[in-house]
């Protein structure tokens, strides 16, 4: 349980001079723990009550008040104005008797004071009270008193780190606890979609166990609307297909338009798609190539559930398998590329293969030396974004170009 020490401020109020009762006792006290630190920015609960002829007389008053103390610790209210539980403050028959205060911060008491009515009646308009900001020096009136620890310049900030001496973080100089304490073996979550078991290691780190390469877990794949099969993998706990879409519906059953000439390709704006050199062997190993329109269509050119992704989509995925400089060789399958494949390893299980392109004017080029993807991010009227990587750099890159080109489409899932 908490201990607590008040410093408190009294004062009686009235509204006529030397004429009726206080309406109010105004009421300020510096609240601090049983160590003497201040409790700053603390909620304090106080119940006062006022007894008649005795500090054990009859109680002719109470009432509580639910405060909030500052960054000194400090609290006000007003008694008069607080919950009343018994009595009637305006009823209080001041010159009946010594009245004393009871003041009590849940069941803890804080003590009980005579309050000398009648001076303070008579004075407390004309008397100022006063906190200096450093010496710890309050005036009342023409009283000056010393009360350690109340001047704001006494404060001294928490120093915030793990304070619990069991930890492998703890901070021999934190004086409040910051949630942060590291307990070794204790579980906890390294953020890595493709590791299990994290706990607390011998090093003060949160590390798991990975699953499968450490990089993708094996996804539980999917099939589009024409029965072709799309075995997946998980990457940072996003679900992406393991290779190029196919497809030639979209997934309401519409046919998506194939077969127009370079003039048309060139100038429609609708979903449209090719295959490269218009072989079939092209389509199973490398998926079709649609311009931005199919890859975007609102009938869905991804199987239900998947989607093509946004710019932002693939930016995560580039982020967390690392700089732009490598990101491509950890895509690349280490096969059907052109040599010399730079750096591919196929780290990512993301199997990229070189579909290649076929251009705004419907030329076909690149297959087996570049892959193309797009997002479904526009960039402008007449580009969106897209990323590649090349058999000769391992590098990958982000590019705007043309609606009207064709690329190939890698599905994410919802």
């Amino acid at each position: 349980m908490k201990a607590f020490f008040t410093t408190a401020i009294l004062s009686l109020i009235h509204t006529f001079a030397f004429a009726q009762a206080p309406l109010g006792i105004p009421y300020q006290a510096v609240m601090r723990n049983v160590d003497g630190s201040v409790m700053a920015s603390s909620t304090v609960s106080l119940t006062f009550k006022i007894h008649s002829g005795s500090a054990t007389g009859a109680i002719v008053y109470q009432e509580s008040h639910a405060l909030n103390s500052n960054a000194q610790g400090l609290v006000s209210c007003v008694v008069g104005n607080g919950v009343v539980s018994q009595g009637n403050f305006a009823n209080i028959n001041w010159e009946s008797g010594a009245k004393f205060m009871q003041v009590m911060t849940g069941t803890t008491d804080m003590g009980t004071t005579q309050m000398m009515s009648v001076p303070y009646a008579l004075y407390s308009n004309d008397v100022g009270v006063n906190v200096s900001a450093t010496g710890d020096t309050l005036t009342v009136g023409g009283q000056v008193v010393i009360v350690p620890g109340i001047s704001a310049a006494n404060y001294i900030p928490p120093v915030l780190g793990c304070t619990n001496a069991a930890a492998c973080n703890y901070n021999v100089a934190a004086t409040q606890d910051d949630g942060s304490c590291l307990i070794l073996g204790a579980t906890c979550n390294d953020g890595n979609a493709n590791t299990s078991n994290d706990v607390i290691n011998a090093n003060c780190q949160c590390a798991g166990t990975a699953i499968g390469n450490g990089v993708y877990v094996q996804g539980a794949g999917v099939t589009d609307i024409e029965g072709n099969v799309y075995t997946s993998i998980i990457i940072n706990g996003k679900e992406w297909m393991q290779r190029n879409l196919e497809v030639s519906k979209y997934r309401n059953g519409d046919p998506i338009p194939t077969g127009l000439s370079n003039t048309s390709w060139q100038s429609t704006a609708a979903g449209a798609y090719r295959i490269y050199n218009n072989d079939a062997a092209n389509n199973a190993l490398y998926g079709k190539l649609y311009n931005w329109y199919a890859a975007t269509d609102t009938r869905g050119l991804c199987p239900t559930g998947w989607h093509t992704p946004s710019d932002a989509e693939w930016t995560s995925l580039f982020t967390y398998l690392g700089a732009n400089a490598v990101v491509g060789g950890k895509l690349k399958s280490t096969t059907g590329w052109n040599s010399p494949n730079t750096a591919a390893t196929n780290e990512s299980g993301f199997t990229a293969l070189p579909g290649g392109s076929t251009d705004v004017n419907g030329t076909y080029a690149g297959i087996g030396g570049y892959g193309y993807w797009w997002s479904s991010t526009e960039g402008g009227s007449t580009y969106a974004w897209l990323r590649s990587v090349y058999y000769n750099v391992s590098n990958g890159f982000r590019y705007g170009l043309g609606k009207q080109i064709g690329y190939s489409v890698r599905c994410v899932k919802d």
